[in-house]
């Protein structure tokens, strides 16, 4: 529709004319966008920091990092930004508001070499203590007591019990939004101490998975599942084994929906405000695979269990290779009474 309206100017005398070779121009720049977003996504689940951070095949990524892995110069890629926010700024225009948005956010594009060292899912990786401040946000946001309208309540838990099973299981999004009543189901055990914990085992379907290929896990988020699912009951929602688990009226819950409310609960907490750019939905799976890194599991286990490759999970998580290492030289354990207890040393003197 852009394309046609731009069209509509070629060769007419005025500030809106252009010529032909403008047009070519602009359909050149869209090209690479929707080859970037992909040309089955819909608008309106596209959200401000598209540009900024965006998942394809099974990897956050940015546009600016998407071109130049593909050699694009800065310019270019600047160039490119203009117009596709340009054509952002024409559907949000439009008389039935294609776009809930005018514009993404614009990356500041400096030249520097590609992000071998891991520096970008660095800085996008939830720290132990902004994940705090997060989560303590989430129950406020979605407490009931803080909201009275039913439909606002269950919703604000569906999002919060989202991003929770998210941080603990390390899915992508897509996966996770699409698993089913009957994909799912809970395995209640007794650790060392005994004290108790669930398990949830979930079935990711294949055509559900960003690779097409099925796998079944195991995750240590039972006892959100299980609070997520008495809420939809206490609230009056039916379901069946074939519905979303994560929905309240049958549909999939959208991206654009839990990225809104991603930036409410941000908005709630003191993470430093140079660092919420940096910080999305797609964090969560980050953190989770770089703090199953440092406890111990191989980036073999890691890849089986997330989806992707060994390589891929080398590649993309390289920066904690050096805490890795630490935590291996600190690694000793002890069998006590049919237990095994991590040490922190071997007892040698």
């Amino acid at each position: 529709m852009y394309i046609e309206d731009k069209s509509k100017y070629v060769g007419i005398d005025g500030a809106n004319g252009i010529v032909k070779g403008r047009l070519v121009t602009i359909k050149s720049h869209l090209k690479p966008f929707l080859d970037y977003v992909h040309k089955d996504a819909k608008i309106k689940d596209l959200g401000v920091n598209t540009l900024l951070s965006y998942e394809r095949e099974g990897e956050d990524i940015s546009y600016e990092l998407f071109r130049k892995r593909k050699g694009i110069a800065d310019v270019t890629i600047r160039n490119e930004i203009a117009s596709i926010n340009a054509c952002m700024s024409f559907l949000h225009e439009h008389r039935e508001q294609l776009s809930d948005i005018s514009s993404f956010k614009v990356p500041k594009i400096q030249s520097r070499k590609l992000d071998s060292g891991g520096e970008i899912v660095r800085r996008q990786t939830f720290t132990n203590e902004e994940w705090k401040t997060f989560y303590v946000a989430m129950r406020s946001y979605s407490a009931k007591k803080n909201n009275p309208n039913i439909q606002e309540y269950v919703e604000k838990q569906l999002a919060r019990h989202f991003l929770l099973v998210m941080a603990n299981m390390g899915g992508r999004n897509g996966e996770i939004r699409q698993i089913a009543h009957k994909n799912v189901s809970i395995e209640n055990h007794v650790d060392a101490k005994q004290q108790k914990y669930s398990l949830a085992r979930m079935k990711i379907e294949a055509h559900t998975s960003k690779v097409r290929i099925p796998r079944t896990i195991y995750a240590n988020c039972g006892k959100y599942i299980e609070r997520w699912i008495k809420i939809k009951k206490e609230c009056g929602i039916t379901f069946t084994d074939n519905d979303y688990l994560f929905s309240i009226d049958g549909e999939e819950f959208s991206n654009r929906k839990l990225n809104h409310h991603f930036t409410k609960i941000m908005d709630m907490t003191n993470i430093a405000y140079d660092r919420r750019d940096d910080l999305v939905v797609y964090s969560l799976r980050h953190m989770f695979i770089t703090n199953m890194s440092l406890s111990g599991a191989s980036f073999e286990s890691i890849a089986q269990h997330c989806g992707t490759s060994i390589q891929q999970i080398q590649k993309v998580y390289k920066h904690v290779s050096d805490d890795e290492r630490r935590t291996f030289a600190t690694m000793r354990y002890m069998n006590i009474g049919g237990n095994i207890v991590p040490m922190s040393d071997a007892y040698g003197d």
